[in-house]
């Protein structure tokens, strides 16, 4: 008898493209913007992640409008546009984020959280001083928000530069408990 599987936990093999309805309003220039999860008129959607949010997946597409005859395409569809009911994403794996114009330098392995300008966009975490026992739900929350590891390194500032916007991350969404 085979034993089953239905319970484990798992929805989505690692890496597996999964699709979700934009908010509307948003639209997303480029990939690898790291996004949050909400609710928007009963429905659950995802938006363009800040400093605040907790992770939930990023972009693999940009909503550049496809019918656009401009090249390269200069419109981009809005969440509430009727041509873009869901976007491509993905939380698991290993994909190439957008990096803050004014980032911090990242090495290999650094790891990173949505930059305080937010936007999407990420930054090397940077950990705030714990001084007390209490403090330590403070640290949760901000390793509750980690996105994932840095594999190749951006010099500080790096992230304006064309070819050097984004830098290829091993993704943790939400591998670490969080307590608020």
């Amino acid at each position: 008898m085979v034993a089953s599987i239905e319970g484990s936990g798992r929805t989505r093999e690692p890496g597996e493209v999964f699709r979700k309805p934009l908010k509307d309003a948003d639209s997303l220039n480029d990939s690898g913007y790291v996004l949050y999860a909400l609710e928007e008129t009963s429905i659950q959607k995802v938006a363009i992640a800040a400093s605040t949010n907790f992770p939930y997946a990023v972009n693999l597409r940009s909503t550049r409008d496809p019918f656009d005859l401009a090249h390269p395409a200069t419109t981009f569809l809005a969440g509430s546009s009727a041509r873009l009911p869901t976007i491509d994403l993905v939380d698991d794996g290993e994909v190439a984020l957008k990096v803050a114009n004014n980032n911090a330098a990242i090495a290999v392995g650094d790891p990173l959280v949505v930059a305080a300008a937010g936007g999407g966009k990420v930054d090397k975490y940077t950990p705030t001083t714990v001084s007390v026992l209490a403090d330590t739900v403070t640290r949760f929350v901000e390793l509750g928000k980690i996105v994932g590891y840095a594999q190749e390194k951006i010099a500080a500032g790096g992230g304006g530069l064309p070819g050097a916007d984004k830098v290829r991350t091993r993704l943790c969404i939400k591998t670490t408990p969080v307590i608020a």
